[in-house]
């Protein structure tokens, strides 16, 4: 009779185990899911602010550059000094609608998970020139001067050739270089290195800007996050451009880091493998037009 009441007591205690431990489960469940349910309404939170950032970011140049176009139209025929500032700021305008579209269309390719490599091999000193020029009058705006250096390169810089995706390296250091300019002092320099050895190419952009807060440095490279939240902020953030930095640079088997430049300022750091890949590509460069714009 004592052995069938210990029996039962053994059961009897650990079924309020097994109840105790379900409990326990449940509530970490329950737990995960409220975590994850937040999340979800953070995401959705941060796609609608995205979304109207970016709609901003194209509705405003727009809507400047048909204003300033129909303005020109009611001219005085000795008003070319006003048609010629016109046309600076249209100018302006339309290189920053066409910068923003370029990483639109790229953040989308990458959140659909369509973005294909395409290799081929090019002429470095090409690609570094066409960049350089590319961001001209903006240096030339805030009178800033780009300091680029070579380093340990197999040929000079004038004949090397490198393997690999060419527009998403090129959008990688026009989207690094885009923030430097908006975030340096006017009348300062921003520095360009670039380094090749073992088949991987470094390059290190460093300005003098303001810095990025060690904090802030866990979400710029988030596409649905800006540091600056603010619709029509007069520095319209990090977040899109970095994160196809990020993007780009792990799909060309890529290494990023960040940190403080000595001087005040930021120092971002990239190391690219040269592809080994065929270069498809190479074989198609004569029959396809040139749709890169030259500013």
């Amino acid at each position: 009779m004592n052995d069938s009441r210990t029996e039962q007591t053994k059961e009897l205690e650990n079924c309020r185990k097994q109840v105790s431990q379900l409990k326990n489960e449940n509530a970490e469940l329950l737990r995960n899911l409220h975590a994850v349910n937040e999340k979800l309404r953070d995401s959705e939170r941060l796609k609608g602010h995205f979304i109207s950032n970016i709609t901003n970011e194209i509705i405003n140049p727009f809507a400047s550059i048909l204003a300033l176009a129909d303005n020109i139209q009611y001219l005085n025929e000795g008003d070319i000094s006003k048609a010629k500032r016109m046309a600076e700021l249209i100018f302006e305008e339309a290189f920053h609608l066409d910068f923003q579209l370029k990483n639109i269309f790229a953040a989308a390719l990458i959140e659909a998970g369509n973005d294909e490599l395409k290799i081929s091999t090019f002429s470095f000193k090409d690609f570094t020139d066409h960049i350089l020029q590319y961001f001209s009058k903006q240096l030339q705006k805030k009178n800033l001067r780009i300091l680029v250096g070579f380093e340990n390169f197999p040929d000079s810089e004038v004949s090397f050739r490198f393997t690999s995706d060419k527009e998403k390296l090129e959008l990688i250091l026009k989207n690094l270089i885009s923030n430097s300019i908006k975030f340096s002092p006017e009348d300062s320099d921003i520095e360009l290195e670039f380094c090749y050895g073992n088949g991987i190419l470094s390059l290190e952009v460093s300005d003098h800007g303001k810095g990025i807060h060690p904090e802030d440095r866990k979400v710029i490279f988030d596409r649905f996050k800006q540091l600056d939240e603010r619709i029509n902020s007069i520095n319209s953030g990090h977040g899109l451009g970095l994160s196809i930095v990020m993007a780009y640079t792990d799909l060309l088997g890529g290494k990023l880091s960040l940190n403080d430049n000595l001087n005040g300022g930021i120092r971002v750091f990239l190391s690219i493998p040269e592809s080994t890949e065929p270069n498809d590509w190479d074989d198609l460069e004569g029959f396809l037009l040139d749709t890169e714009t030259s500013y």
